[in-house]
Formats: C-alpha cells, sequence, structure tokens
C-alpha cells in the first residue's frame, strides 16, 4: 500500500462541483482582483471567526499576512521581533524582510509551543512585535501574553479553526495572520493568505499596503506598499471550503483520537494540548525518545510505502542565514531530533489509518 504524507485532493474530491463551478463562476465574470468574490470571502472568513464582517483582508500568503501585520505595528530596520525558533522558516523570513531582527525563545517541552514564560522575560525597549506561533493546530498559551498584547501577532498559518477559551485563535491579538496554503487546515488551490484586525483600526492601511499603497487606482497614500492580492479564483475556492471546515475538524479529530489510542502503549509521545485550547488538527506528529529512532521508524514506514516528514529538522535558530541570531534553546533542539509526522487529512481513509497503525506497531516488536 502506498500512502501520501498529505494528500490536499483527498479532502476535496466529494466536493469536486462546487469548486470547479466556483472556478467557473469567476471566468465568466471576467472580474479576476479585487472583485466580489474577495469581497464576499472577507466577509465570510471574518463572520467566521466570530468577527465583524469587515475584519479581513485576504493577501498573497501566509508570510505576506506576516509581512504586512509587521507593517502595520511600525515593525522597520533593527527593530526586535520575539517569537519561537519551532516553526517554518517563512515566519522568520517575513522578519528579516524588513530588516528587523527575531528573538527566539524556546518551546515548551510538552505543548512544543512558544515558552510564554522566556518569551516575556526577552521583552524590551528595542521590542515591536511579538509573533505567537500556534503550531500543528495547538494554541499558545495567550492568557500568559496579556501584557504584550498590543504587540502581539498570532500566526495561525497551522491553526484555522483552532480556538482558545471558546475565541478563535487569531483573533485575541493585535494581528492574526492565516495562510491559506493548499495543505493548510483551510487551503486554496493555490498561494493565499490574510490579516485579521478585530478592532478595525487598521484595516484601511492594510488594504492599501497589500494594492501597492494605493487607495484608488494610481493614488498612492501609504508607504511600503506591496503586490499581495488574494486573486478572484482563489477566493471563490476558499468560499466553498471554508463551509467544509468543522465538517473536517471533526474527520480530523477522529483520526488523531484513533491514533493516540491505538498507538498509546508504545514508547512514543504525542503534543499536550494547551489548556482552554480547542484544536484544529494541522499535522500530527510523535515524538520518540531519540533522534536515531525518529529517523529508523521514518525509514521503517517509507520502505513500507508510508510517507512521513519532520516539521523542522532544524530550528531557525540553528540555521545558516540566521546564524547572526544564533542562541541557545535545549527545549527547541532536543524536539527537532525526535519529531516525525504522520500522514493525518481529510479523506485519508480507515483502511489507510489502520496500515499506518499496524506497521507503526510492527516496528517496535
Amino acid at each position: 500500500m502506498e500512502i501520501k504524507f498529505n494528500n490536499p485532493k483527498a479532502g476535496m474530491i466529494t466536493h469536486e462541483r462546487e469548486i470547479l463551478s466556483a472556478v467557473e463562476r469567476v471566468f465568466q465574470s471576467g472580474w479576476y482582483l479585487l472583485g466580489k468574490e474577495l469581497e464576499n470571502f472577507e466577509k465570510e472568513f471574518s463572520n467566521s471567526l466570530g468577527l465583524k464582517s469587515n475584519s479581513a483582508v485576504g493577501c498573497n500568503s501566509g508570510t505576506d499576512a506576516l509581512v504586512l501585520s509587521l507593517k502595520v505595528l511600525g515593525v522597520k530596520e533593527k527593530d526586535q521581533v520575539i517569537v519561537s525558533s519551532h516553526t517554518a522558516i517563512p515566519t522568520i523570513t517575513a522578519i528579516r524582510s524588513l530588516g528587523a531582527e527575531p528573538k527566539f525563545c524556546d518551546c515548551d517541552p510538552e505543548t512544543w509551543v512558544m515558552n510564554t514564560e522566556q518569551a516575556n522575560s526577552l521583552v524590551n525597549n528595542r521590542t515591536k512585535a511579538v509573533i505567537a506561533v500556534h503550531i500543528y493546530g495547538n494554541s499558545v498559551d495567550l492568557d500568559k501574553l496579556s501584557k504584550v498584547q498590543s504587540l502581539l501577532i498570532e500566526d495561525v498559518a497551522q491553526a484555522q479553526g483552532s480556538a482558545y477559551k471558546g475565541r478563535a485563535l487569531g483573533t485575541m491579538g493585535a494581528m492574526g495572520a492565516f495562510s491559506f496554503y493548499p495543505t493548510k487546515n483551510l487551503g486554496a488551490l493555490g498561494d493565499g493568505g490574510a490579516v485579521v484586525n478585530q478592532d478595525g483600526k487598521f484595516l484601511d492601511q492594510l488594504k492599501m499596503l497589500r494594492f501597492y499603497g494605493q487607495k484608488d487606482r494610481y493614488i498612492a497614500l501609504e508607504k511600503g506598499g506591496i503586490n499581495s492580492r488574494l486573486d478572484e479564483i482563489q477566493a471563490a475556492i476558499l468560499r466553498e471550503k471554508l463551509k467544509l471546515i468543522e465538517q473536517q475538524k471533526l474527520e480530523k479529530a477522529r483520526l488523531v483520537e484513533k491514533y493516540k489510542k491505538e498507538l498509546n502503549a508504545l514508547p512514543i509521545r504525542f503534543q499536550k494540548i494547551t489548556p482552554n485550547c480547542e484544536p484544529n488538527w494541522h499535522l500530527f506528529v510523535v515524538r520518540l525518545e531519540t533522534g536515531s529512532l525518529r529517523d529508523q521508524l521514518a525509514k521503517f514506514l517509507l520502505d513500507k510505502g508510508i510517507q512521513t516528514g519532520i516539521h523542522y529538522p532544524l530550528p531557525n535558530h540553528q540555521q545558516k542565514i540566521f546564524s547572526d541570531y544564533k542562541t541557545d534553546l535545549p527545549e527547541t533542539e532536543k524536539l527537532a531530533k525526535e519529531i516525525l509526522s504522520i500522514p493525518m487529512y481529510p479523506g485519508l481513509k480507515t483502511n489507510e489509518q489502520e496500515y499506518i497503525i499496524e506497521q507503526i506497531t510492527a516496528f517496535y516488536k
């Protein structure tokens, strides 16, 4: 049996007609950028988060969502941005694209998200933003970052649909940055992203920044504008995909529950859910006792036709391109050597999951 690590098509194939109809609707409209599909998606996405209809601004990618968030908070060259090292590289490249400097903090050894106590201790007069990355669908403990709420950007790229204390992630910081990369919880058929500003303070500025700094065509009012538009086709597709988010959240929860139940007796660890978090799982990640064991299991599964992943094998503070900001983060470094991501996505068949469980169990016999 061959099982892909991720298969975004599997979760959409039963809704092919609706998705293709949305694309056809855009084609027939003759309007492909900054039109009604984007306007309606922004309203529907805002409402799905429990916010007013004008709280979201669509953009080109999750990375751009972070860049735009940093810009409106006034982050400039040499400013400091506190961020956990255990995140995808784009989180850090967004910071560096503005000439700002990442101040890396460690992760919690159980939840694997930002160590909030350390993050708070790093705040100084150069700190202009704190990026809380909600990793794999699990939430940072946001109550413990309340003192920096005005500087807080939630990176929700891996946690669309997750909640903290009953509120949607991305709605509790100054800004929320979302990614619609195809494999994300809400995935387009290409790149896409959105910025959420719950109090509306920065919405006009965000809309200008994503459109070259222009409020109206050919009249630029905002410095630092870029080209970062969520196109009409992706917006139309996302409107259809948004209808599936709760159904797919339940499907993934069942997959995760089965994995935990069936693998619980083995010497592997699972990510602990942050108190008050209701996760919408993006990835299912297990942690082994040693790095060598992790690599052995990955090879064993691949030989059995099962693809796996590592999210992430080299922490950002150890990346060569960020060597100016190198530090010692023992929990992050240990975690990176021991984690393995197992297939878990909408459309993963029961017999496929059972085969994965059988092979992991066989590895330990």
